[in-house]
């Protein structure tokens, strides 16, 4: 059985990578099904994102750019590692590593030569990978994610990607950001605290912590908006949810039976439509089904976490040297 790994949509249509049991696929959705185009001879690919008709592809631990019928190889990472996130830039496209450290974020203007502008290493020595890469367009600032077992959890750099600075310390880790005009919306991907989002606005970070209904934790993959509705993926367990005040969030989605992490939740915006990856399935949600998922019981809660700030502040506590100095 087949296993739909990522969802994107480019120029108005909706494409997916989809694993049929011996090579990965990009796929165009048409007439209800897919339609291969392009294929790979790995377990896994993903749609990092798409410039014109052009896709920037994960596959096995290889970035490849694919125009058309052509597949050009542009980056290799060590074996093990893979490239999960990228994001567009005016001077280009950044392409961030994920896996065993050190991990790095990759530039390229022409698509065609990448250079590695810094690894997660430079700013934390005590990190293993990096999580996700953002774009503030309004700032021209670069956000990324990284963890585990840190103290530097989110870093930025403006202007210069190769100068970086921490923007949060502590013991929350998270992986996707969603960029908004004044704030910026971090979704936990916590071993300590049961789940959450961050929300950074006028300089400073409060945190809404989430406990979900099943399971011992929750842990983002994706972030998105449509409308006055965040849309989220979670990678623990397989969801996906809706909120409109990132306080309680409500199922359109949830297998109830997965265990572990699943790194190809992931959902994407077409007009006012939601369309997800779990890793399996490809599903699409329209108005109706997003005003029905907010009758059903909340999927996560708010909660008051007092064990878990005490757990995060003894973390910062045993590595207070770092957080001082970092």
């Amino acid at each position: 059985m087949g296993r739909v790994l990522s969802v994107k949509v480019c120029g108005g249509e909706v494409y997916a990578t989809y694993y049929d049991g011996s090579s990965c696929a990009i796929s165009r959705f048409r007439g209800g099904s897919l339609e291969p185009l392009v294929g790979f001879a790995e377990p896994s690919c993903l749609i990092l994102t798409c410039i014109g008709g052009d896709f920037l592809v994960s596959a096995g631990n290889s970035l490849y750019l694919v125009s058309g019928g052509d597949t050009r190889l542009l980056l290799r990472a060590k074996s093990g590692n893979w490239f999960w996130h990228a994001v567009m830039t005016p001077r280009g496209v950044y392409v961030q590593e994920y896996g065993e450290s050190p991990t790095g974020i990759y530039f390229s203007e022409d698509l065609r030569s990448f250079v590695r502008v810094v690894t997660n290493v430079d700013i934390d020595p005590f990190s293993r990978h990096f999580h996700f890469v953002a774009y503030d367009a309004q700032r021209d600032l670069l956000i990324a994610t990284l963890g585990d077992g840190n103290i530097v959890r989110v870093a930025v750099s403006e202007g210069d990607d190769r100068s970086w600075k921490s923007l949060y310390r502590g013991p929350w880790q998270f992986v996707p950001v969603l960029v908004e005009d004044k704030r910026y919306i971090f979704g936990f991907d916590s071993g300590v605290a049961r789940g959450g989002v961050g929300v950074y606005e006028d300089g400073r970070f409060r945190f809404i912590f989430l406990k979900p209904r099943i399971g011992g934790f929750a842990q983002f993959t994706d972030l998105r908006r449509v409308g006055d509705v965040y849309v989220g993926g979670l990678g623990m367990p397989t969801a996906v949810v809706v909120s409109r005040d990132l306080r309680t969030w409500y199922p359109l989605y949830v297998d109830a039976n997965s265990t572990g992490y699943n790194y190809f939740v992931g959902v994407d915006v077409l007009e006012d439509r939601i369309i997800a990856s779990t890793g399996s399935k490809l599903l699409f949600f329209g108005k109706q089904d997003i005003e029905d998922a907010f009758r059903q019981e909340p999927f996560l809660k708010p909660y008051k976490a007092l064990f878990d700030r005490a757990e995060g502040f003894g973390f910062v506590l045993k590595r207070l040297p770092w957080f001082l100095r970092l």
